[in-house]
């Protein structure tokens, strides 16, 4: 079957956004708004077949041009995507994807000497990656590296009522108190955030890199000029004491950053402003909120205790 596939190392934009969007695996990462932010050059990688993309990867390169070793900061879900193939029986299904995944990483190892794939949960067939060079493994063979995010999923609940009634009793709590003092601000301005976020760090004695706090910075921008995300903030008074930046694509509202006032913790403005914009995403239609990783302790609890459930997904590092 190889043989009907070409590799095509320099997609079109307009071609890729089109494919993303049919992709069972998409997400807002990959899309070439959200990638134009990240001050980061990208290849768009694809295979087609009889003139159709069936397979594709954003590669992410360093300034010398080589491809970066890590996962791309601030980031998630920059993996492979394969076209939508649930027209298929199951086993022919998953023989297909096999086939075309064991061809697409051979080619993507044979390109660039760095590869590192952050792949999305909703890729669950991980053995081309296992098996790569299994039997001649001095040619290189790929680590898997396990991690976690919290979804919640939005279109099992119908509303955001019934949904409020499923979380932890002590969320539930903070939400109603903080819901008496805290108002919603949604279009706060950029140098707002930016002081909570570097506040925020600044209270576990973490400096954050120039670099890392520009790439927010130009995501945050990227995100409201291009209509695919909404930076919100919790006020009391006139005092902004949380912030976040939530992004959209047709599906997922993902939480990607949050910011806090170390002052005015006990105002639960957190917990109230990351439940408003669950509530927005109800409103949007959104079929999942996606809190965007689940791998630190502190954190992981916090968002689990919104109901969330687990999806492992997997780094994939040639």
């Amino acid at each position: 079957m190889s043989k009907d596939w070409q590799v095509v190392e320099s997609e079109s934009a307009e071609a890729w956004d089109a494919f993303v969007a049919r992709s069972p695996q998409r997400s807002i990462f990959v899309q070439t708004p959200f990638l134009a932010a990240l001050r980061t050059s990208f290849d768009l990688v694809t295979v087609r077949e009889k003139g159709a993309i069936v397979a594709g990867a954003a590669i992410a390169r360093n300034a010398d041009g080589t491809a970066t070793d890590g996962v791309v900061a601030l980031t998630q879900y920059q993996g492979v995507l394969l076209a939508d193939h649930s027209f298929l029986p199951t086993h022919s299904r998953i023989s297909r994807e096999f086939k075309l995944l064991e061809f697409f990483i051979a080619e993507l190892a044979a390109r660039y000497r760095n590869l590192c794939l952050c792949n999305s949960w909703r890729l669950s067939d991980l053995r081309p990656f296992q098996w790569h060079n299994y039997h001649e493994p001095a040619r290189g063979r790929f680590g898997i590296d396990l991690r976690y995010s919290a979804v919640l999923s939005a279109a099992s609940y119908g509303t955001f009522e019934g949904f409020l009634t499923s979380v932890r009793d002590v969320r539930r709590q903070e939400y109603a108190k903080a819901s008496r003092s805290l108002r919603i601000v949604s279009d706060v301005d950029e140098v707002t955030f930016t002081t909570l976020y570097e506040e925020t760090f600044a209270r576990q004695e973490i400096e954050v890199p120039a670099d890392e706090l520009a790439m927010m910075q130009s995501i945050l921008r990227s995100a409201v000029a291009n209509g695919y995300g909404q930076l919100a903030c919790a006020f009391l008074d006139d005092v902004p004491v949380s912030a976040s930046l939530f992004v959209y694509d047709d599906r997922t509202a993902y939480y990607l950053f949050g910011a806090n006032a170390p002052g005015h913790r006990k105002s639960f403005g957190g917990t109230f402003l990351l439940m408003s914009m669950v509530r927005d995403a109800f409103e949007r239609g959104m079929s999942e909120v996606d809190f965007v990783g689940a791998n630190s302790p502190n954190r992981g609890d916090f968002k689990l205790s919104l109901n969330a459930e687990l999806r492992p997904y997997f780094v994939t590092r040639l």
